[in-house]
């Protein structure tokens, strides 16, 4: 294999290689224009280029293939990979069976949607097709179609393959599983899915026994269950949903593992990979959500990488914290594969986004900055889709660096100005790392709502008062974790990294000076155990706003409360508190937890009724900072309790900056170091860096290169 990612990065014929990938859709282009494209993405510094290829478009009737262009001239797909051999680009190829790219029925063939039989389409709970275009992916009939398809495009992309001489070098397997779910928040009930669910729940349980203990149910036997659906009412249905999310973590990994063993039957060695959507309405807060989707697949599978897809739409301060916290936490949970993104915003899908060049540009230099190892502006070339098959029109993308005819906009320049900064420092770059005293934890469970919540119809089917809850792990993880934590860290230039409480040990963590974890009420022993074994160890533990006092699944457990020896009552007070020595600290909430037994600890945060919501304990060899309230990012006041939080551990920014606006970062390779100074603000802004003064333009980036 000539590329693969196996260290974390990129590597080229076994060296580390920064892949530069531009989308150009074939299919969407006058083929008299297709060198044209290419010649230009190659001129402005990108090695690599990306394509689906439309089953739809190419067995446009059942049984009849068209890889040569003999019906049309767009369908030559033979001529469109010779030319990016010839051209000098790595070629990526997206063969689906779903390539969605606002393609009518996402890539499927009109008339297989019309052939397959009901029961092999997603279907709701009361047995009726939730859409035209979803199928369910693990039905006999739409496998053997598909596998149909792969007979014929799977041999076409084994000949032109690198190890063969071709210019194909990675391949993405299937396209998005799980979107769909997560923006309708409609459940495929198929039956293959409920057998498959019921074999899972099996797996796991082994007994009906087991699982009616934990359940609180008295089911007679694993045929008799039903999948949940409706509202979650109790505990039991929360039980149930709570297994339904673990289940299809299960089924997307069996789905891409099955493609992925069909793949390689076909001598195909090229690198696998798959992306992960996320960002709705500019905010990625949700993109978490999805990774997480993917866990099991993760685990199972490390010769598939999985790509983010980075589309801020609008670049500004309100998301400039969205992409690094995103790749951190791809990172974590990918630590074999490079962090790459396989959609990066190249323009916009919506013609009312208006994205001007200097804001991708910074974009582009701050996800440089923020860790990125490589990635596909998304798209390159605007293209306009054949008659009837635009999902949403003719036109496919606009303000994107080149026009459909191969016109350059001033996008363009500023691709080519980042594609020629990466070729420049080349590996130096590739290979620099950025030193963090302080690890946030990420904790998968709180992510598992693709199921109880709609992204499109905004229907939630948690209602936590009737659990007994206080918390929404929707918004604690998004509100408290995301766009409060990792936007204020971030806001004040302290570094972080991103562990999976999971799949981490104390030892790991005891390698920062503070782990800071935003809880809900629930958190399985496992992990609880491992934060106080943390701290007794040493650690530092900046907990909040909630001490976990039960499990996954809603019983009792108070592992974590117990080794840091705290007593606990919940009371109502008004939403300002007097925390670290700043008075009127805004809480999101009234309800707080309030710590009983203090006489032998530091108290750092009170109530305005006199309670104590906020203590400082030593335990064991370590320190446990614990708060029982619930704060985002909303006023300086949060940025100045995190700054003195982060300021108990000695831990400090790595230089003086004058201007607490402009946001750095320092990347230290073996001979170099690189400080990206990013102005997010729609205004010029003079500073002095230590003693060194600047100027920067609105919305820009300026990078500093040391010889160390």
């Amino acid at each position: 294999m000539s590329l693969d990612a196996a260290k974390g990065y990129f590597i080229k014929n076994g060296k580390p290689f920064f892949l530069i990938s531009g989308e150009i859709h074939y299919f969407r282009l006058d083929p008299k224009l297709w060198e044209k494209h290419l010649r230009l993405l190659k001129q402005s510094g990108a090695n690599t280029t990306s394509t689906y290829i439309p089953w739809d478009w190419h067995e446009y009737e059942e049984g009849k293939f068209d890889f040569t262009g003999e019906t049309h001239p767009a369908r030559n797909l033979i001529k469109y990979i010779n030319l990016c051999k010839k051209n000098g680009l790595q070629l990526i190829v997206k063969p689906g069976p779903y390539i969605l790219a606002e393609y009518e029925a996402e890539g499927l063939p009109g008339w297989l949607l019309k052939r397959i039989s009901k029961n092999s389409f997603a279907l709701d709970e009361f047995g009726n097709i939730i859409s035209p275009n979803l199928v369910s992916y693990m039905t006999d009939e739409f496998l053997d179609f598909t596998f149909r398809w792969y007979d014929k495009i799977m041999p076409i992309i084994a000949e032109h393959q690198a190890s063969n001489g071709g210019p194909i070098t990675m391949m993405q397997v299937c396209n998005e599983v799980g979107v769909f779910q997560w923006l309708s928040g409609k459940i495929d009930y198929n039956p293959t899915v409920i057998n498959l669910y019921k074999e899972f729940l099996n797996a796991k349980y082994n007994t009906i026994e087991n699982l009616n203990s934990v359940y609180g149910t008295e089911y007679p036997s694993f045929e008799k269950i039903s999948a949940p659906i409706d509202k979650i009412k109790n505990r039991q249905d929360y039980c149930a949903y709570f297994d339904f999310h673990l289940f299809y973590r299960h089924y997307f990994a069996m789905y891409l593992d099955l493609l992925i063993k069909k793949i390689r039957s076909y001598g195909i060695n090229v690198q696998l990979t798959h992306n992960i959507p996320g960002w709705i309405y500019g905010n990625a807060a949700e993109l978490p959500m999805l990774i997480s989707t993917y866990e099991e697949v993760m685990k199972t599978r490390k010769d598939l990488i999985f790509g983010l897809d980075h589309i801020p739409e609008f670049v500004s301060f309100r998301n400039a914290h969205s992409d690094l916290a995103c790749n951190k936490i791809l990172e974590a949970m990918q630590p074999y594969g490079p962090v790459w993104a396989a959609e990066f915003q190249s323009g916009t899908r919506e013609h009312h986004v208006k994205c001007d060049p200097n804001d991708l540009e910074t974009f582009y230099f701050a996800s440089l900055a923020h860790g990125l190892k490589g990635l596909n502006y998304y798209m390159f070339s605007q293209g306009i889709n054949p008659d009837g098959k635009g999902f949403y029109g003719k036109a496919f993308y606009y303000q994107t660096p080149l026009s459909e005819n191969g016109v350059k906009s001033p996008l363009y320049d500023s691709t080519k100005k980042v594609n020629d900064f990466i070729s420049k420092e080349k590996e130096e770059l590739l290979l620099s790392e950025v030193k963090s005293e302080i690890c946030v934890g990420f904790y998968k469970p709180y992510f598992y709502t693709e199921l109880t919540t709609s992204q499109l119809l905004k229907e939630k089917r948690l209602y936590i008062e009737k659990l007994g809850l206080t918390l929404d792990p929707r918004f604690v993880r998004e509100e408290i974790f995301f766009n409060g934590l990792l936007r204020s860290l971030q806001t004040l230039n302290f570094n972080y990294d991103i562990s999976d409480l999971e799949n981490s040990n104390v030892e790991n963590l005891l390698r920062y000076k503070q782990l800071w974890v935003v809880t809900t009420e629930f958190m399985d022993a496992s992990t609880q155990k491992l934060l106080a074994d943390y701290v007794k160890n040493g650690g530092s533990l900046i907990l909040y706003p909630e001490i976990p006092i039960i499990d996954l699944y809603l019983n009792p457990c108070s592992v974590l409360k117990d080794e840091l020896g705290v007593k606990l009552t919940k009371s109502v007070s008004p939403n300002k508190i007097d925390a670290f020595g700043i008075d009127d600290v805004y809480t999101v909430f009234r309800e707080k937890q309030i710590f009983q037994n203090v006489s032998k600890t530091e108290i750092v945060s009170t109530t305005k009724t006199g309670e104590v919501c906020g203590i400082r304990k030593n335990v064991g060899n370590g320190m446990a900072t614990i708060l029982g309230y619930v704060f985002g990012y909303t006023t300086d006041d949060h940025l100045h309790l995190i700054e003195k939080i982060v300021s108990l551990d000695s831990i400090k920014r790595q230089v003086k900056l004058s201007d607490p606006d402009i946001q750095f970062v320092i990347r230290k390779g073996k001979k170099y170091s690189y400080m990206f100074l990013l102005n997010y603000h729609n205004q010029k802004k003079s500073f002095t860096v230590n003693t060194r003064k600047y100027t920067m333009n609105p919305f820009s980036c300026k990078v500093i290169k040391q010889k160390l």
